[in-house]
């Protein structure tokens, strides 16, 4: 209905030249079944161009939501990605720290065994010098 306003209103002047030059000419059924075609073809062309802009902006919302669901897909994936390589860089540290801990436990055992062997030599020693003592009394 706006539209058929708009137009009535843009032909205004035309209307009213038309009427001060040929009179008061009433237009005849023909003329009158042209200009409404004329209207109403305007009229479903601007139709058509509203539910053409109106398709065009639902596309691009829905291609809008489809970057935006792709977008966080991949974060999300980004995410997961480096939440997992976090974790296997902290495993790869706690089993470094583990063969370290192993290592460090196996030298300490290793002389802990030196040290003991060392005793053991020295109490043998001893051993041999207090017999060579009494072999040395025992012949005096």
């Amino acid at each position: 209905m706006f539209v058929d306003q708009t137009v009535k209103l843009a032909r205004l002047p035309l209307d009213l030249t038309r009427d001060a030059i040929g009179g008061l000419r009433q237009p005849t059924f023909e003329e009158q079944l042209a200009e409404e075609q004329r209207e109403h073809a305007e009229e479903l062309r601007e139709e058509a161009e509203r539910e053409r802009r109106k398709a065009d902006e639902e596309r691009r919302e829905r291609e809008s939501r489809a970057h935006k669901a792709a977008s966080a897909r991949k974060q999300k994936a980004a995410d997961s990605a480096a939440k997992k390589e976090r974790a296997n860089a902290q495993r790869e540290r706690t089993a470094k720290l583990e063969k370290l801990e192993a290592k460090e436990e196996s030298v300490e055992a290793k002389e802990a065994a030196i040290r003991t062997e060392r005793e053991a030599e020295r109490v043998k020693d001893a051993a041999a010098a207090a017999k060579q003592a009494r072999k040395e009394g025992a012949d005096s």
